[in-house]
């Protein structure tokens, strides 16, 4: 995806996302690996829609009323699929199967979330450190743990005014049996990760 990086398409979101697809694991549960000789190691199958008007990101349509866009989603779904294969071989290499990779769009490219799904249960998530917003200065950058639902989500973000949270990145997760669903996003709330995930997991269990 270098090349196409390096031209003039305006990526927006992309050129975050993959970071994230690139580091692949964001949360302590380190994309559990499955364990045994009768480990489920075959692939999941990402819905191409979900409820609610999210769009996967290698379809040009998601891309349509992105004004930033108009006239070269094509070549904008070929760096995604580029991205999703990327993150592909390294979750292979990291889980050793038994996984699903996916982008959604919502509004065009508005929102972007990047969203993993494996065979296997989550564990424990933390940040690294946990403060209290209120108690730091504005604009000191800080790490919450909540619970949206079902999920627990780490919301990286600055401090605002009265101690509020800006959100920079959020992940969250959910797991339901033997399926683990990750999502991330960049300047979304909390409640539209978790709602993502929870998405995710109710189409792929």
């Amino acid at each position: 995806m270098s090349d196409t990086r390096n031209s003039d398409v305006p990526l927006t979101g992309i050129a975050f996302g993959a970071v994230a697809l690139a580091l692949v694991v964001l949360f302590a549960v380190f994309l559990p690996k499955a364990v045994g000789d009768t480990a489920n190691a075959s692939a999941i199958t990402m819905p191409t829609t979900l409820p609610g008007g999210y769009k996967s990101a290698t379809d040009v349509e998601a891309w349509k009323g992105n004004p930033s866009m108009a006239g070269q989603e094509a070549q904008v779904v070929k760096a995604v699929q580029a991205e999703i294969d990327f993150g592909d071989t390294q979750l292979k290499k990291t889980t050793g199967g038994g996984f699903g990779n996916a982008i959604y769009l919502k509004d065009g490219g508005q929102s972007i979330f990047f969203a993993q799904a494996f065979r296997a249960a989550g564990g424990a998530v933390s940040p690294g450190e946990i403060s209290d917003p209120a108690k730091l200065q504005q604009g000191s950058t800080v790490d919450q743990l909540v619970k949206v639902g079902k999920a627990t989500c780490i919301v990286t973000g600055t401090v605002a005014t009265g101690g509020q949270v800006q959100p920079a990145q959020t992940k969250c997760q959910q797991s339901k049996g033997e399926l683990t669903v990750q999502v991330s996003a960049p300047s979304v709330a909390a409640s539209d990760v978790a709602k993502v995930t929870a998405l995710v997991l109710d189409q792929i269990g």
